[in-house]
């Protein structure tokens, strides 16, 4: 289906240069059919313009007999080893100027921005919060040949679910992997701006209040960085949940929440029923109840869908390609026994509101409350917590 462009929706590159400026063409008034880009992006190696040795390659669109040296680009934050690719056709791509900046419906974006981009599950026009309905890229590069053929070569920024693992226990609600899957595409797909944060797992204290990225997907192998691994069950953390900081200087470890609830639950568990009781491992099991004691943040960024969508199943991201991403067959977890509270008992950490906080944050008391299930207005009673390494009151 052949999607349209109206003329109040075109984009306009916007340089330093006031003669390029200056020139931008008038935008006929009938409608302008969208297609798809005719660029398509390469890996290779430095040095190596043979397209019968290239590493991975993506079909092309459109036939180029100009073998134009790879180019090179940073890895996600400059971390990683750079990235030899080419474009294609790359006499045409280099032929285009570069800009800093674009527009789009009067709003302008720029290079190293993330972005959101419709690809074809909202409507033009149409207003919606969740996110997830849009893709999202890291623009770092802006071409345009005229105020109707501007072209950005991105990063795409995954969802977890997109991974070869799937959403994992550990992918927050609001988590995206940077990855550095580059393609180039219609700047009227471009949506709105959006706002997604660096979280650094070795600083001591996080707040997450938007989208955010912790990991890295290498889209030429397949592989996912590692994450920290916290808590005496060695398991990663989901930042929607809590950690919690063990203040003494003799020890100083961070715990889950869900952890810490087991093992408060393990000991009401055993003094309600005379037993004697053992620290037992936390593994990734789900603690009964629905988290009241924490509160959370809830983004709600307004985006609208664009004029231009890019298809599904074209070959490009979310379509077949010649490097498609295989899903692993997830099993079930084993070695972790059911606990004897589960269902019964319920628990909660307690928090309290931080003093001289304009943002509203919250802290742990250092107790959490309990709730007995069996009982029909049952009262909670509070518990002390104890650090899972030290054993010494968590203040």
């Amino acid at each position: 289906m052949v999607v349209k462009r109206k003329r109040e929706a075109y984009a306009t590159p916007t340089s330093n240069d006031q003669d390029a400026a200056s020139s931008t063409p008038e935008v006929p008034p009938e409608a302008i059919p969208v297609t798809m880009s005719p660029f398509t992006v390469e890996y290779t190696k430095l040095g190596d313009t043979n397209p019968q040795k290239r590493r991975t390659s993506v079909k092309r669109v459109v036939a180029d007999k100009d073998h134009t040296p790879p180019k090179e680009e940073q890895g996600f934050e400059g971390t990683d080893s750079p990235v030899a690719y080419m474009v294609r056709p790359g006499s045409l791509w280099d032929s285009m100027k570069k800009y800093k900046n674009f527009i789009v419906s009067e709003k302008q974006f720029g290079v190293n921005d993330f972005v959101y981009i419709n690809n074809g599950q909202v409507a033009y026009g149409e207003e919606t919060e969740d996110d997830k309905q849009f893709w999202i890229a890291r623009v770092l590069e802006v071409r345009a040949s005229s105020p109707s053929a501007v072209y950005l070569r991105v990063y795409w920024m995954y969802w977890p679910s997109e991974l070869p693992c799937g959403h994992e226990y550990y992918h927050g609600r609001y988590e995206l992997v940077a990855s550095n899957h580059m393609e180039i595409i219609d700047a009227m797909t471009v949506s709105g701006k959006a706002e997604v944060a660096h979280i650094v797992e070795d600083e001591d204290a996080v707040t997450v209040t938007g989208l955010y990225w912790r990991q890295k997907f290498d889209y030429r192998s397949g592989k996912v960085s590692a994450l920290k691994r916290d808590c005496v069950c060695k398991a990663y953390h989901n930042p929607d949940k809590l950690l919690v900081h063990c203040v003494s200087s003799a020890c100083g470890k961070w715990m889950h929440e869900d952890c810490l609830l087991k093992d408060a639950l393990d000991k009401s568990w055993a003094r309600l029923n005379g037993t004697t009781y053992s620290q037992t491992p936390c593994g990734t099991i789900q603690v009964s109840g629905d988290g009241k004691g924490q509160e959370t943040t809830e983004v709600t960024s307004k985006v609208t869908g664009s004029a231009a969508r890019l298809e599904q199943g074209s070959g490009r991201r979310g379509g077949s390609s010649q490097n498609k991403i295989k899903r692993k067959s997830r099993g079930k977890k084993v070695g972790v026994e059911e606990p004897e509270w589960n269902g019964k008992l319920e628990a909660a950490l307690e928090l309290k509101p931080v003093e001289d906080d304009e943002e509203g944050s919250t802290e742990v008391t250092g107790n959490v409350i309990i709730t007995d299930l069996r009982e029909k207005d049952a009262q909670p009673w509070k518990e002390s917590l104890s650090c899972l390494f030290c054993h010494h009151a968590l203040q």
